[in-house]
């Protein structure tokens, strides 16, 4: 039955995080790189649709996911109890930043958005702007897939040492891990090319959970 629910919630990750990819894909071809306040509001009012799509599925990826981790870990517990513990502490912190970011995104700013700031207050609003590289709201969204990529590497690392589940999967999974904690990394030192992390970070956990759910079917 728990294994059931593993592959259950492995197929609505990968569903999820497949439409989050589509859909970061489509703005960036339509968009580019979003710098500032004013593009982001000219985004809004254009694609408000695309923007709102974007951010429901994303809090869907976060329960999925979140939901995901805690079948894995119930499955990697009795491979190793103290490990898989240490792993499953992260989950919830993971889950809780990111829902307070992306609700915001869909609540919060689409509010502000309407009101016209003095150049202070602007740039502290764009501060809570998650599509911002240098907003607060995107450093606490990176802060959260690093925090995830802790109990990926530990059930990663357990999973291939037990040789349990799929290879591929498994090996992809710990990567992911490893690619979202280098993004905080990056983040927090400034250097971009280790901040984009847990972008292919997100798109290998996509490829782990296509080769989970194989397995698992």
């Amino acid at each position: 039955m728990k294994r059931n629910k593993l592959w259950v919630f492995a197929v609505l990750s990968m569903v999820f995080t497949g439409v989050w990819l589509i859909l970061m894909i489509i703005s960036v071809s339509i968009n580019g790189s979003l710098r500032t306040p004013e593009e982001v509001i000219e985004y809004l009012r254009n694609f408000k649709t695309l923007y709102y799509l974007t951010y429901i599925n994303a809090v869907l990826v976060t329960v999925a996911v979140t939901i995901f981790f805690s079948y894995l870990y119930d499955h990697c517990k009795t491979l190793n109890r103290e490990w898989s513990l240490a792993g499953l502490i992260f989950i919830p912190a993971y889950s809780v930043l990111n829902l307070i970011v992306y609700f915001s995104q869909i609540t919060v700013v689409p509010k502000l958005m309407g009101y016209v700031f003095p150049e202070a207050y602007s740039i502290m609003f764009s501060q809570f702007i998650q599509i911002l590289p240098y907003s607060a709201m995107a450093a606490m969204n990176q802060l959260a897939y690093g925090l995830l990529g802790i109990p990926s590497v530990i059930f990663g690392i357990l999973l291939i040492k037990n040789k349990e589940i799929s290879i591929a999967g498994e090996w992809l999974l710990m990567l992911n891990g490893v690619l979202c904690i280098l993004g905080v990394i990056g983040t927090a030192s400034g250097i971009e090319g280790l901040s984009a992390g847990s972008v292919i970070g997100g798109a290998l956990f996509l490829f782990s959970l296509i080769a989970i759910v194989r397995k698992l079917t």
